[in-house]
């Protein structure tokens, strides 16, 4: 099997109709239209000797004020974590993150609960594939 170097991984996402949001050298992140002129990026492929699929899913402390950072963890983790660890990917990471105004970044506005997920992909086409996956995946929580 050759290896999945980022400019042959860049290509085939390309030519499989993927909008590429940013390239960086540990990653391509993928595009995500919330609105036409609103972008955002939780799908990811990871670049190294084994390529990987990532998206980040989350819930938010302002949809449900009274849950404790572990009930809405365990949210994202009950919506998207089955069909995920299902599909073969794996919870690499969870962290918790403030958003604050862009005014005054004193003033936390919400806080967002991550759980990151990740798969390992050797093969171009299932590459693709996963990330086709991802894409679809509702990775904001809010039942």
């Amino acid at each position: 099997m050759a290896t999945l170097d980022t400019s042959t991984i860049r290509t085939a996402l390309e030519a499989a109709g993927l909008e590429i949001y940013r390239a960086r050298p540990e990653a391509i992140e993928l595009a995500e239209r919330v609105r036409l002129h609103i972008m955002d990026s939780g799908v990811r492929v990871m670049l190294g000797d084994k390529p990987s699929v990532r998206f980040t899913a989350r819930s938010q402390r302002s949809d449900f004020p009274n849950a404790s950072p572990e009930d809405l963890l365990t949210r994202v983790r009950d919506v998207v974590g089955a069909a995920a660890l299902e599909r073969g990917f794996s919870e690499v990471e969870t962290r918790v993150h403030p958003v604050t105004d862009p005014v005054d970044d004193s003033r936390v506005l919400d806080v967002w609960h991550e759980v990151v997920y990740d798969k390992a992909v050797g093969e171009l086409s299932a590459l693709v594939d996963e990330v086709r996956w991802a894409l679809q995946v509702e990775k904001y929580v809010t039942t």
